[in-house]
Order: C-alpha cells, then structure tokens, then sequence
C-alpha cells in the first residue's frame, strides 16, 4: 500500500489528486456531518484550509466546486478513509479528518443516523440547505 511518509510526498499527494478532478476548487468550509433526528451535528469542521481530505472526500461524492451537500453512503465514507489512510505515514502532520471519520463511522453504526457531506465555496454565499446553515454555524462558534 502507498504511504506518504514526509510532507512533501503528502502535497504532491494532494496536487496529483486536485489536478486529476476536473473542476476543482478549493471550498472556503468542508465538514463531513450526521444527521440524527432532523438535526445535522458537526464535530469537526474545517474552514481556510486543510485541502488533502477536501479533495479526497469531493472525488468521493463527485463534488468539483462551489456550495453544495451530499449524502453520503457509508461505502464512500470508507472510501475517503482508505483514499486519506497513507498519509498516516507522515507524523509531521495530526490527522484530525481521518480519525474523525473513523468514528463517525463507528458512532453511525451504533446510534444509527446518516452522513451528509458539506462544501462551502464561499462563505459569504447564501446556505443552500439545512446541512449547509448547520456547517456555518459550526464555523462560526
């Protein structure tokens, strides 16, 4: 398996992939999300940067540009995680998004609920959705 172990193989990581996505531009926010009982919660959110998992969370949910939301299966959040899981290798860098990710997965599958995937490209654009205000909110506290 690919592993990026120094922060240089991990940007030209990311470069590769943002180059290979047509369209791509970078969100102002990205948050993956779960939506339990009507509500869509957070419990991290990412705004000004941190693009690798914004990049690997849009190749999983087909996302190029600009605001928009995503269910997300669990298959695709399993995807991300395995797409992101090399740059483990790297210790130079935490990697809040990946292990977030791992347990929203173990916490949906205990408590049930489902996942949404929020991109917001610019943060003084309307909300598009519910999924949407939720993310901003969440940035904003």
């Amino acid at each position: 398996m690919e592993q990026w172990a120094t922060k240089e193989e991990i940007i030209a990581a990311r470069e590769r992939m943002e180059a290979s996505h047509p369209g791509w531009e970078r969100p102002a926010a990205f948050a993956v999300g779960v939506v339990r009982d009507g509500e869509t919660s957070f419990g991290l959110t990412n705004a000004g940067g941190n693009y690798f998992p914004a990049i690997v969370l849009a190749r999983a949910v087909g996302h190029a540009s600009g605001t928009a939301t995503y269910p997300l299966s669990r298959g695709q959040l399993e995807t991300a995680v395995a797409e992101l899981s090399p740059a483990e290798a790297c210790t130079e860098f935490r990697h809040p998004n990946l292990v977030h990710w791992r347990e929203l997965l173990d916490e949906v599958a205990d408590r049930g609920g489902q996942f949404v995937a929020v991109f917001v490209g610019d943060l003084d654009d309307p909300p598009v959705d519910e999924h949407d205000r939720a993310l901003r909110a969440a940035v904003s506290n």
